[in-house]
């Protein structure tokens, strides 16, 4: 049997009792365009309505005008004797064929221009690949209670301990100059020497990768002379792999960007990757929708190949509703709903010169066995040292909780 024919044979099993079957396993694209795209669309305007039937279809060609009558006639009287599974398989089959065929088509030819990027046509085809209609739809797509009851739960890693677990989402939001970069660089290089630098404990060494748009590489130093010192003296067997992109202009807007970057990371695989800050990451746009999309798609696809943590930094906002402290992100709302934990360093006047910082979160966190710090102050051997709930409200609550 040919494609046609098996379209042919759903077309009829679908009006004579087995629409729900038919619909559920096949949609319009599967069938060629003209007649058969057609007479689809009305039955299925019948099987939605409740209408569908031989007769209320021969009429409805008619008022509609399209397909033939002709067309609707043979159709109903073929006699297909096949099972719906059977030629909902096939038919699926033809299309993700034919699908694969144009996707990898468009890419050779695009690879035979003289300007094609290679990595970035290679990247469009993979995605492209990955949205391919299935060959068909079972009931394997789905869950029951009883797999998921059945369901082998391994519990995730941290990557920073009490903090990030891997395949979450930070944004830590602040002003600029208040500290964020030196907390973030203490965090991360930290764990890329095995050390949780809030409580100076051991770990397992992590991989880090920092896309510092923000810093160049003297800034990076001197926010590095503060923290690697002590890392070595408190691990000087560890042998750190920790790196940090060299370049610094970057536009996620830009598919050859995109790109690039995903590529990357995936290349370095790291355990824990840092981006910011959020501004530069892509051109500068009055479509500030848009720009965080571009970011955030970007930001997920690496976390569906990597599996990692990831801290991206941006500046907080100019305060909103509800956000008395004005640690919220500037600019889209889709900061809100997007990350898994949101926190903003809100910096505090004390009266003994030492920076303290209070740790605010501007959502709810999507775990609750997490140990965030309520603030961080300036210390002698790290930058920041944690102030958890028992030392603040003993010591901070009176003066700085109103």
């Amino acid at each position: 049997m040919s494609s046609t024919e098996w379209q042919d044979a759903l077309l009829y099993h679908a009006v004579w009792g087995s629409a729900t079957e038919v619909f559920s396993q096949v949609s319009i694209d599967d069938f060629d365009p003209g007649d058969r795209q057609n007479l689809f669309s009305i039955m299925e305007r019948g099987y939605l309505t409740n209408e569908l039937n031989p007769a209320w279809l021969g009429d409805e060609v008619v008022r509609v005008g399209r397909p033939s009558r002709t067309f609707a006639v043979n159709i109903i009287t073929n006699g297909f004797t096949g099972t719906v599974a059977y030629y909902a398989s096939r038919l699926r089959d033809d299309t993700a064929k034919r699908y694969a065929t144009a996707t990898l088509t468009r890419g050779l030819q695009r690879l035979g221009s003289a300007d094609a990027v290679t990595d970035e046509i290679v990247m469009e085809v993979k995605t492209e690949l990955d949205l391919m209609p299935k060959p068909s739809l079972t009931n394997d797509d789905t869950w029951t209670i009883d797999d998921i009851m059945g369901l082998n739960i391994e519990e995730s890693q941290f990557t920073l301990p009490g903090i990030l677990k891997r395949n979450e989402r930070l944004v830590l939001t602040g002003s600029e100059g208040g500290g964020k970069s030196v907390f973030v660089y203490q965090l991360l290089t930290g764990a890329a020497f095995g050390v949780d630098t809030f409580s100076l404990e051991r770990s397992e060494p992590k991989r880090v990768l920092f896309i510092d748009v923000e810093n160049n590489e003297m800034q990076t130093r001197s926010n590095l002379d503060k923290i690697v010192p002590v890392l070595r003296e408190i691990a000087p067997d560890a042998e750190p792999e920790w790196r940090s992109m060299k370049r610094r202009v970057i536009d996620l807007m830009s598919p050859k960007d995109r790109t690039e970057i995903i590529r990357r990371v995936m290349h370095y695989s790291p355990d824990i990757l840092y981006m910011g800050t959020a501004y530069k990451l892509t051109d500068v746009s009055d479509d500030t929708h848009r720009s965080v999309r571009a970011i955030q798609s970007v930001v997920d696809r690496i976390r569906q190949e990597v599996d990692c943590s990831v801290i991206v930094e941006h500046h907080a906002g100019h305060g909103h509703m509800n956000d008395r402290n004005n640690m919220r992100p500037e600019g889209s709302s889709y900061w809100l709903r997007w990350p898994d934990f949101g926190y903003g360093m809100q910096p505090l006047v004390t009266n003994n010169g030492r920076r303290l910082m209070k740790l605010s979160p501007w959502r709810g966190d999507r775990a609750t066995d997490r140990n965030y710090p309520v603030a961080v102050k300036q210390s002698d051997v790290m930058p920041w040292t944690p102030i958890y709930i028992d030392e603040w409200d003993a010591i901070y609550a009176d003066k700085y909780d109103k």
